[in-house]
């Protein structure tokens, strides 16, 4: 089955669910980013305000390797945050 049921959600729902995804996102980077070194840092600006999903994507893979558990993290925060 490779049915996305988010598609089956109204549209105002889903734009909810990508804006919550996206904080999340947002937070982990910059969790990620003040656990660089300065060099690293100035890699991460560049590749992320220029760079293509691909450069994105494996600047997380060398450079932060934890960067699933920060984002686990981040959501569980979230989460706990617009459930009170």
């Amino acid at each position: 089955m490779k049915q996305n049921f988010l598609d089956l959600l109204p549209q105002e729902l889903r734009n909810i669910i990508n804006d919550s995804y996206d904080i999340v996102l947002e937070r982990a980077i910059g969790r990620a980013y003040k656990n660089l070194a300065e060099e690293e840092k100035s890699k991460m600006a560049l590749v992320f305000a220029k760079g293509t999903d691909k450069e994105k994507e494996e600047f997380l893979k060398k450079y932060l390797q934890d960067f699933p558990q920060l984002f686990l993290e981040e959501a569980k925060r979230f989460t706990a945050e617009i459930k009170k």
